[in-house]
């Protein structure tokens, strides 16, 4: 055989073992996914997708202010209220990492949506302490001691602790003093059936509902205080504890209403950016989600230290991002 044939051999089958090669590369490389094997439980692939959207503070004509964040009004329930003040609690590690001011108006147990009916404190006292209530004495005159007494004597040993500080805290509060407003509740909405709103059928008073009662609260304080900037931080991912002590995907496990946290947490989403311009930062997705959860959570629900850490950066980041 002539030497060239032997050349042009041993070069087709060069080419042939590259093209084999290349083609079990592609394959090693995609994925291929089948639509069926894609539910509402499966964050395979929106545990990877981050929902930040950190909105300035602009005038009339957008343009940037910039802000000395002095004075940090604080809206929650027990990621803020737990062991406030003390070394590693939420609270302690902002006013730390800030420099400001934090006034800690969060509440253990409470709920964005308020509970029906809505404005009886003598049925529904945790009521007094939702979001929208404390922002109506936070913007106003209005006085609490008539409520106050009814919830006291609805709630008997179960009141908040720092229920009574706290509203006198607002009541004394000039709120054009405050310069950032941080709504922070974990995912005690879903736990406790309160409707998302995302569906107006399901309820009849819209403060009787997740987003219902947020928008009213926010739309309060943005005509209340124009100069202050709003940050929500969204729920971190939440287990399903079983009796057993099992913790379950929390997808895995719809409330009453048949939805499930990422529900609520996709629906206050949309609302910030698409309605109120304020910013959102993603905890459920980007933070503490389903994958690395049971690093940070303690019983399933509550942040450990480290939780708060991440929590306490992602608040500096959001509260920063326009300060370059």
């Amino acid at each position: 055989m002539k030497k060239s044939c032997i050349i042009h051999i041993c070069f087709v089958l060069a080419i042939v073992a590259i093209v084999a090669l290349v083609i079990v590369r592609i394959k090693g490389w995609i994925r291929i996914v089948d639509p069926g094997d894609i539910s509402s439980s499966d964050d395979s692939v929106a545990e990877f997708e981050c929902h930040d959207s950190i909105m300035p503070l602009t005038d009339e004509e957008y343009n940037l202010i910039r802000q000395n964040e002095e004075v940090i009004l604080v809206f929650g329930n027990d990621p803020f209220s737990d062991n406030c003040g003390e070394n590693g609690s939420l609270s302690a590690m902002v006013e730390e990492a800030s420099g400001a001011k934090v006034i800690n108006c969060a509440i253990t147990g409470s709920c964005i949506g308020m509970r029906e009916p809505a404005f009886d404190i003598s049925k529904s006292p945790m009521n007094l302490f939702s979001p929208y209530y404390l922002a109506c004495i936070a913007c106003s005159d209005m006085g609490y001691s008539a409520e106050l007494s009814q919830a006291k004597e609805a709630l008997g040993d179960m009141f908040p602790e720092n229920g009574e500080l706290v509203l006198k805290m607002l009541s004394d509060l000039d709120i054009s003093d405050v310069d950032v407003i941080v709504f922070f509740y974990d995912g005690s909405d879903y736990l406790n059936n309160i409707p998302t709103g995302l569906d107006e059928k399901e309820y009849d008073d819209p403060f009787c509902s997740f987003l219902g009662s947020f928008s009213a609260t926010v739309e309060l304080f943005k005509k209340a205080a124009p100069g202050a900037r709003i940050i929500v931080l969204s729920s971190p991912y939440m287990f399903y504890v079983t009796e057993g002590g099992e913790w379950e995907p929390c997808e895995d496990h719809p409330n009453r209403y048949g939805v499930d946290l990422s529900d609520y947490v996709l629906g206050q989403y949309k609302i910030c950016v698409e309605t109120y311009d304020i910013s959102f930062v993603d905890n459920y997705y980007a933070s503490i989600n389903l994958e690395n959860g049971r690093t940070y959570l303690t019983d399933g629900r509550s942040l450990n230290e480290e939780g708060n850490r991440i929590i306490c950066d992602r608040l500096m980041y959001a509260m920063t991002y326009y300060d370059k």
